[in-house]
């Protein structure tokens, strides 16, 4: 049963929905709370959490939250796990439960670094009507103590996400940077590319991409937290069946690719084929497997990043050094 915990007190026709899904971040969900509390915007706006039935305690903290501000904080519980059901914490029960006319993605255990990121996000999806979706660069930071260990950043000025970019990355930016129309969410959400079993983050930077664009913010807004405890990466990573998760990924990738292409009656046909041939690359380095980038991918592969490279190589030819490294950070 969906129990939405709304409230009288709660802002009339706010602007934007703060968007966040959680399951078991009782380390994390306050901080990024927080972060939503702190913006420096003069519009009303909503935060709507779904908890996906935590054990941890995330729950409790949720409720305490909405009891402090009970004027924006719209708490979504279950009485059964919906993940476990097929069904998407976002698109089943975040997005038509949001009242905003711009929603502003951020997941449980991210958080947003700069109060002003609202404020300044709005204003360009206000004076571009065209766009989709507007993000920015991102910190990458270690879990537990925010340390930050990389930057995500598209490119080194603010522009328009190129569509070949988005076709041969999964990623252009970080989910946590995302302020998205609401028309052009829920028009995401009634797709094809939505019903595909892709991850979700590249299937929506596909779409929002094709249609109508995403303009980036070459600014650092938001942190991620890599290795999180409860994230999918982390699972994936410490999985004994990381080299079929891997695997399975790139068939939904290429999916995902071969479905705009038809989509967009083949005008991105050499930008899909280019992609298709990237996520071939990413599989090999979702593996680790060093010498098969090098001789297959030799500028691709020196086109990685120092700390990329020495994952990638240490996990491959000193497996015991990488375990103590990752253990130290991860």
């Amino acid at each position: 049963m969906l129990i939405v915990q709304d409230n009288d007190k709660l802002v009339k026709d706010p602007v934007i929905s703060v968007q966040c899904i959680t399951f078991n971040q009782v380390d994390y969900i306050g901080k990024a709370l927080d972060s939503f509390l702190a913006q420096n915007i003069d519009e009303p706006y909503e935060i709507v959490v779904n908890d996906d039935c935590s054990t941890d305690g995330t729950t409790q903290v949720l409720l305490d939250y909405q009891a402090r501000y009970p004027e924006v904080m719209r708490v979504i519980t279950h009485e059964e796990n919906q993940y476990s059901k097929g069904k998407s914490s976002m698109g089943d029960f975040v997005v038509p439960n949001s009242r905003g006319e711009f929603g502003a993605m951020c997941e449980g255990d991210d958080y947003w670094t700069d109060p002003d990121k609202l404020r300044i996000q709005l204003h360009i999806m206000r004076n571009m009507p065209q766009i989709a979706a507007c993000v920015h660069a991102n910190e990458n930071v270690q879990a537990d103590s925010e340390k930050r260990l990389s930057v995500m950043r598209y490119a080194d000025h603010d522009c328009l996400i190129d569509v070949a970019d988005a076709l041969s990355n999964t990623q252009c930016y970080s989910t946590n940077s995302l302020l998205i129309r609401m028309s052009s969410l829920k028009d995401y959400c009634g797709s094809r590319l939505y019903s595909l079993k892709c991850d979700g983050d590249q299937k929506m930077l596909v779409c929002f991409a094709l249609n109508g664009g995403i303009y980036y913010l070459d600014r650092i807004m938001s942190a991620y937290r890599f290795m999180a405890k409860n994230s999918t990466n982390r699972s994936m990573f410490m999985s004994e069946e990381h080299a079929h998760i891997a695997a399975k990924k790139r068939e939904l990738r290429c999916e995902l690719l071969r479905a705009a292409d038809e989509m967009s009656d083949g005008a991105y046909h050499d930008q899909v084929a280019a992609g298709i041939e990237r996520m071939e690359y990413l599989y090999y380095k979702d593996l680790r497997d060093a010498s098969t980038l090098r001789r297959r991918w030799p500028k691709m592969f020196s086109r990685e990043s120092l700390p990329a490279k020495l994952d990638i190589c240490l996990y491959a030819y000193a497996k015991p050094l990488h375990r103590v490294i990752f253990s130290m950070y991860y």
